[in-house]
C-alpha cells in the first residue's frame, strides 16, 4: 500500500473533504439517524390543520416525545404523520388532539394512548378520536349563529343596565375582581389536561348510559317490582306478628281461667299413657289376631251376596245349601226357610 504523500493529493483533498463534510453532517443530524435514535412512525386524521405544521413538538402524557413529520391533506380531511420515541407504545383505542403551547400560538401535538391492544407502527388515528382547538373561524360562526337567535334591541337593554351597574362599582372592587378572574384562568390553563380528561370520562360515561339505557330501565322496574313484593310481605309479617301476639293473648287467658283443669287434664292424659304403655304387649297382639280375623271374613263374604261357611252336611244337607240364595236365572231370591 502506497503511503499517502505518494498518492495523487487532489483526489486525496476530494476524499478528505468529503469525508469531513459526512462526518460534520452525520454530528449535525444525529438525533434523526435510524440506528442512533430509532423512532416509531404514527398518522392521524383530523378535521382541519389548525395552524399545526411539520416540526411542532408531539407530547404524551406532557412529555415530549417526538415531533410532526407531514402535513398534508386527504379528501375532507388533514392527514398528520408524527414520530415517537421506540420506547414509546400506543395503545389500539388512542387519541390526538392538538392543543395551544403558548398564547403566542404555538401548537402541539398531544397523544393520548388508551384502550385494550397495540397501535402498529405506521397505524392511524381516525377523525373520531382526534379534536382540534377552537378556531378564530369557528368562534366567529358561532357568533353569528348566536346573533340570528339573539334579540338585539334586548340586548342592547341589558347591556346599558350593566353598563350602568359596573359604573357605579368602586375601581378598588373592579380590579379585585380582574384579579380574581385571572387567578381562575391561571389555574384552568395549568389544569387544562385534568379538565380535558374529566371532560372525556363524562362523555365515555354518558355514551355508556346511553347504550345500557334499555338495561337501566329493565333495572328500575325490576327494582320496582321488588320492592312492592318486599312491602306484601311486610304486610304479611305484620299480620302474622298481630296474630301471634293475639294467640299469646288468648293463651294466657286460657291458663289464668283453666289452669287447675288443664293440669288435671294433663294428669289423667299422663296416667292413660302409662297404661298403654303396660298394655303394649296385649295391644300388639290384638292388632296382629285383628289383621288375621279381616283375612278370615274377607275370605268368608268374598264371593258374592252370601257366606261360604263349612257346616256338617247331617246339619245342614246340599240341596238346602243350593236352593238358599238368589236365583241368578230367575233373578228371584228363596228364603232358606221354605
Amino acid at each position: 500500500m502506497k503511503p499517502l504523500h505518494e498518492r495523487n493529493q487532489v483526489l486525496v483533498a476530494i476524499w478528505g473533504t468529503l469525508i469531513a463534510g459526512a462526518l460534520v453532517l452525520a454530528a449535525m443530524n444525529l438525533d434523526v439517524l435510524p440506528f442512533v435514535n430509532p423512532t416509531n412512525t404514527y398518522y392521524a386524521d383530523f378535521e382541519n390543520a389548525a395552524g399545526i405544521k411539520t416540526g411542532d413538538d408531539v407530547r404524551v402524557q406532557g412529555i415530549s416525545v417526538g415531533e410532526v413529520q407531514s402535513v398534508a391533506v386527504q379528501g375532507d380531511h388533514v392527514h398528520v404523520g408524527f414520530t415517537t420515541r421506540d420506547n414509546i407504545a400506543l395503545s389500539g383505542s388512542s387519541r390526538a388532539s392538538i392543543e395551544l403551547a403558548t398564547v403566542l400560538g404555538n401548537l402541539f401535538l398531544q397523544v393520548e394512548s388508551a384502550g385494550p391492544g397495540h397501535l402498529r407502527d405506521g397505524g392511524t388515528i381516525p377523525v373520531s378520536r382526534t379534536t382540534v382547538p377552537f378556531s378564530l373561524l369557528a368562534a366567529l360562526q358561532s357568533f353569528g349563529r348566536f346573533s340570528r337567535k339573539t334579540n338585539i334591541p334586548t340586548l342592547r337593554t341589558s347591556l346599558r343596565t350593566l353598563a350602568t351597574t359596573v359604573s357605579g362599582i368602586a375601581p378598588k372592587d373592579v380590579r379585585t375582581v380582574l384579579d380574581g378572574l385571572s387567578q381562575i384562568s391561571t389555574t384552568l390553563a395549568s389544569k387544562q389536561d385534568e379538565i380535558t380528561g374529566i371532560l372525556r370520562s363524562v362523555n365515555t360515561i354518558t355514551d355508556t348510559l346511553n347504550r345500557n339505557s334499555g338495561a337501566l330501565l329493565g333495572l328500575l322496574t325490576q327494582g320496582d317490582e321488588f320492592l312492592r313484593m318486599v312491602e306484601d310481605r311486610h304486610r304479611v309479617i305484620s299480620q302474622l306478628l298481630r296474630d301471634t301476639a293475639l294467640l299469646g293473648t288468648q293463651l294466657d287467658t286460657l291458663m289464668r281461667r283453666s289452669g287447675a283443669k288443664l293440669g288435671a287434664v294433663l294428669a289423667n292424659l299422663a296416667t292413660v299413657t302409662k297404661v298403654l304403655v303396660k298394655q303394649r304387649k296385649d295391644l300388639q297382639s290384638g292388632i296382629v289376631n285383628l289383621g288375621q280375623f279381616s283375612v278370615n271374613i274377607a275370605n268368608v263374604n268374598g264371593s258374592g251376596p252370601w257366606l261360604d261357611l263349612l257346616t256338617p252336611t247331617s246339619v245342614v244337607p246340599d240341596n238346602q245349601i243350593v236352593g238358599c240364595g238368589k236365583n241368578v236365572a230367575t233373578d228371584t231370591q228363596k228364603p232358606c226357610n221354605e
